[in-house]
């Protein structure tokens, strides 16, 4: 009833009020900030583990399922999950809201180093990692050839434009993924290097051929 009177008797004080409170709405709204990616904090977090040379049953066996046991009874952990991968474990780990990443993320990096005795010597350093959306990569470039091979077309991406977008200012970081990285095979001739004089442990140590068996039927 306020409102009524107030209008009935003073319209103009009225008008000037409720345009008031439309001028200033209007100027909240162009300010509003709009993010397609808003700065958000979610509990969760992810390990990386590199294994070279070890299979998905190695994998999972002695790095995943080791790494899932350490953090299970971190305090808030609604989920554990994880993916084997030859030479690769990624396990990732799902908290209750309200749980401060950067904290889990913590407390997630304390279980690993009481742990790093028990896993394989061969691994690398587990990474921890938190689900950062502002890290996220924006822009994806894909780059082929019909001319160009793919050890040559890797030599041109990763020498001229990875470099050149690594100098743009606000770029934090450029990561060629599919590079095709170069490999060096060396045979050996045993009855070649037996000939010159040479044993095979003079120039390899530790190689063991291969040996191969053939069977006659009959």
């Amino acid at each position: 009833m306020l409102l009524s009177n107030l209008s009935i008797k003073r319209p103009v004080f009225a008008a000037v009020l409720m345009l008031a409170l439309v001028t200033l709405g209007v100027a909240s709204y162009r300010r509003l900030a709009i993010d397609m990616m808003p700065d958000v904090e979610l509990p969760f977090v992810r390990i990386v583990t590199v294994y070279e040379g070890g299979s998905p049953d190695a994998v999972e066996r002695e790095v995943s399922k080791k790494i899932e046991e350490a953090v299970n009874p971190v305090a808030g952990v609604k989920h554990v999950g994880s993916l084997s991968r030859e030479g690769v474990s990624a396990v990732w780990i799902q908290f209750e809201l309200g749980i401060r990443a950067t904290d889990a993320a913590q407390d997630v990096r304390a279980r690993i180093a009481a742990i790093r005795g028990d896993l394989p010597a061969g691994i690398d350093e587990p990474i921890v990692e938190r689900l950062d959306f502002a890290s996220m990569p924006i822009v994806s470039v894909a780059a082929r050839s019909k001319t160009l091979s793919p050890r040559e077309l890797t030599d041109v991406v990763e020498k001229r434009v990875k470099r050149r977008l690594e100098r743009l200012s606000g770029v934090g970081r450029v990561d060629l993924v599919g590079s095709a990285r170069r490999e060096v095979q060396v045979e050996i001739d045993l009855p070649r290097l037996e000939a010159l004089g040479m044993g095979v442990d003079e120039v390899w140590p530790g190689f063991v051929p291969r040996t191969s068996t053939s069977r006659s039927d009959g």
